[in-house]
């Protein structure tokens, strides 16, 4: 007997190895991004809620001369990505879309959503203590959730009717380490558990899209950027 465990979600995880020094002069840059938006700090969801920079003005941190080194390393990883799961990454480019810096606070998180308008995702952890929350991952499509609503229901776990595995598991815990990059569909719903520690956790995000070199015959790809024409 056997289990085929079929159309698989799969997840990118690895070490990036950005140098030390670097890394402490891109938290530096950010804390200060921070401090300056504190005079409007707002909380766009409830009171816990982490900051993130593109709600104030800072989304498009791969145009900043400081963050050039980290964004050719993250490149090499979204395109090794893309080849692990069988694109051809000589037929198609790929375009930082917008990139922002998050930082959660002890009890600080970011709700379930996800990123529509990309193809792509990826959090980059900069600073990242132990305890300090995950990345949680959570299955829309509950493929072998034959009973309805018993995969989120906490009252069939306690009452011992469905026993929590890899198979029903309604979301997944990913612990990343700092220096490390999760990559990921931009369509995939996804949140953060709340931070247990005192010290900050810090990570980079960005939405990638990908866009054919040559559209020719090939519908489902975005055409190139050059054939494309602004209303007059």
């Amino acid at each position: 007997m056997e289990i085929l465990n079929l159309f698989p979600l799969s997840i990118y995880k690895s070490k990036v190895g950005l140098d030390d020094d670097l890394r402490k002069t891109l938290i530096q840059e950010i804390y200060n991004q921070e401090n300056e938006s504190k005079n409007n700090r707002t909380k766009m969801y409830n009171e816990r809620s982490s900051w993130t920079g593109d709600v104030y003005g800072h989304e498009y941190l791969y145009k900043e001369k400081k963050f050039e080194v980290l964004y050719d390393l993250i490149g090499k990883h979204i395109i090794n990505y893309a080849k692990k799961i069988g694109y051809n990454e000589e037929k198609i480019d790929f375009y930082y879309q917008r990139s922002w810096a998050t930082v959660s606070r002890k009890n600080e998180y970011i709700k379930y959503h996800n990123h529509s308008q990309s193809h792509l995702s990826f959090a980059y952890y900069l600073k990242k203590d132990k305890d300090q929350g995950a990345i949680n991952f959570h299955d829309n499509f509950k493929h072998n959730e034959i009973i309805p609503g018993t995969f989120e229901s906490t009252s069939t776990r306690t009452a011992d009717f469905l026993k929590l595995n890899v198979l029903n598991a309604a979301q997944i815990r990913i612990e990343p380490n700092e220096d490390e990059i999760i990559v990921f569909p931009s369509k995939t719903f996804h949140s953060t558990s709340p931070s247990e520690s005192d010290s900050e956790r810090i990570s980079i995000s960005a939405d990638v899209s990908i866009i054919s070199k040559n559209s020719n015959k090939i519908e489902k790809f975005i055409t190139p950027v050059r054939e494309w024409q602004k209303f007059k």
